[in-house]
């Protein structure tokens, strides 16, 4: 698995002038030759000894063999990042010589490395995990206990191994968690959580800690199944018997993830990675959503190379309206970011805006959004204006570092669904009920806005950017009963995504659009 991705590269250096007496005096002959800038990076060493032919073990890639007795040492070229990611296993030999492997994974043995020199800022390790965030959390009620009853949650957070099963993604799923249950008021029975060892008391977490299973300290465990193979397979049978025809469904994924075992071609082939060193391929994903009798399916996953599973989720297959929103696309990775260690950036952004507002971590003070999330002002945060806010929030999507991705089936149908299930303003569903379009989507020329009125009334139709600002108003007047038909003004507007906002009788539509 992932051999067309981790094609090693073997880099050997001549003997150094000292002999290295243990695995520190490896790691800094690895920073002085091998790391000029430390920014972003890490790099640990391994205590003690390797014999040349021992085989060190990598995630589900082959094993490395051990070139000569001497010292390991990892530099994680992307420590911010989830993995997989670059990074570089560093043997040195005590005479000083090395052998470089460039790798995507890490070895096995990380747990037991020790940390020589980072850029990570120092943090308290329990801090924000559970008793923060519940003194911070205070529910935002967004939904009614009727529309509940009609949505369940899928929540999957594997972690690969306590070594690698961060705080962040703990924070990812009780911050979801207490939203879903909290704000949108899904019952608990409703969610489904497969979460690294499930109830073990063991420790899972890479800071020594176990996982609390009881995320709104309700008294009650909140974690159902581990996040193995078998742990998936239990999730998936408890929400396929609950969810019927006239049910809506949330999948919200985090943690790692990784390239698949076959090459990257179309769809690419792609796995989340779970407890206990196993995977969940997005050909299995694709064969459990489209077993589901759902009226609508929507999924967010946060995990490197997660835009891969775009294409399972979005296919002829679909029986129902389905959205897909991702924290990368299908050939990288995803980052923590300025949310670290506490939360993973895309997710924190886009769980806060169907929250309504964001928890403090190290490096951000929390509290209001950067912007309103609510972008047509209709009274709900859409999943298609969660996936909007999030991109335009993170900084590493905006840096370049991770590139989110967006699809939704029918086209727009994400305007038309949030967290509680189909939108509706003002007992009208925003399905257009007035028969809101446009006459071109994409806009590339001059676009008339069409609708239709039952009775006269009056009307207004705005232009909306994608920050919510009024860009155009075509129509704020009284109008006749029958059909109807203005110029948009998107001809001389910037290129974006635009909403078109229909007011009339207190009865809002919208419709989305885009200019090129």
């Amino acid at each position: 698995m992932l051999n067309r991705l981790l094609t090693l590269f073997f880099f050997c250096t001549s003997g150094y002038a000292f002999a290295i007496a243990n695995s520190s005096e490896a790691a800094n002959l690895v920073m002085e030759t091998m790391v000029t800038d430390l920014s972003g990076k890490e790099v640990r060493s391994f205590d003690g000894q390797l014999s040349m032919g021992d085989l060190l073990g990598a995630w589900s890639h082959p094993e490395i063999i051990v070139p000569f007795d001497g010292y390991f040492v990892l530099i994680d070229d992307f420590v911010l990042a989830n993995w997989a990611h670059p990074c570089r296993w560093v043997f040195v030999s005590p005479d000083g010589e090395m052998t470089t492997v460039k790798m995507v994974i890490p070895p096995d043995m990380l747990p037991e490395m020790t940390v020589e020199y980072t850029s990570l800022p120092k943090t308290d390790n329990g801090k924000g995990q559970y008793e923060e965030f519940l003194a911070w959390f205070t529910p935002n009620v967004q939904s009614t206990s009727g529309n509940a009853e009609h949505m369940y949650a899928w929540i999957i957070s594997g972690g690969h191994n306590q070594g690698n099963n961060h705080t962040r993604y703990y924070g990812d799923v009780q911050f979801i968690y207490n939203v879903l249950a909290h704000d949108y008021l899904i019952p608990d029975d409703h969610i489904i959580v497969c979460f690294a060892d499930g109830l073990d008391p063991a420790p899972d977490l890479s800071n020594g800690l176990n996982s609390n299973p009881d995320f709104d300290n309700d008294g009650d465990a909140d974690i159902n199944y581990d996040a193995t193979l078998s742990g998936i397979a239990h999730g998936f049978s408890s929400i396929n018997s609950m969810i019927t025809s006239g049910d809506n469904l949330f999948i919200y994924t985090t943690d790692h993830g990784s390239p698949g075992s076959k090459d990257f071609d179309n769809p690419p082939e792609v796995v989340l990675n779970l407890w206990n060193s196993q995977v969940f391929d997005d050909d299995i994903f694709d064969t459990m959503i489209n077993s589901f009798a759902a009226t609508s399916i929507h999924v967010v996953m946060e995990q490197c190379f997660s835009g891969g599973f775009l294409e399972e989720v979005i296919n002829p297959h679909a029986t129902q309206p389905r959205t897909f929103a991702s924290a990368a696309n299908a050939s990288e990775s995803s980052w923590a970011g300025l949310s670290y260690p506490e939360y993973d950036e895309y997710v924190y952004y886009w769980t806060g805006a169907v929250h309504g507002s964001i928890p403090p971590t190290t490096d951000l003070p929390g509290g209001a959004l950067p912007a309103d999330p609510d972008i047509n002002s209709d009274g709900c945060v859409s999943i298609f204006e969660a996936a909007n806010r999030a991109k335009e929030w993170d900084s590493c999507a905006q840096s370049g570092q991770e590139h989110p991705q967006w699809l939704d089936s029918p086209d727009n149908c994400g305007d038309s669904f949030y967290l509680g299930g189909l939108i509706i303003t003002s007992g009208i569903s925003s399905i257009p009920s007035f028969g809101l379009s446009i006459s071109q989507n994409p806009v590339v020329s001059t676009a008339m806005v069409n609708f239709t009125l039952p009775a006269p009334a009056q009307v207004t139709v705005e232009i909306l950017d994608i920050a919510g600002r009024i860009v155009n108003t075509p129509v704020n007047d009284a109008a006749a009963s029958g059909s109807h038909s203005v110029a948009s003004g998107l001809s001389s507007a910037p290129a974006g995504i635009y909403v078109i906002r229909l007011t009339t009788g207190g009865h809002t539509e919208t419709l989305r659009t885009v200019r090129l």
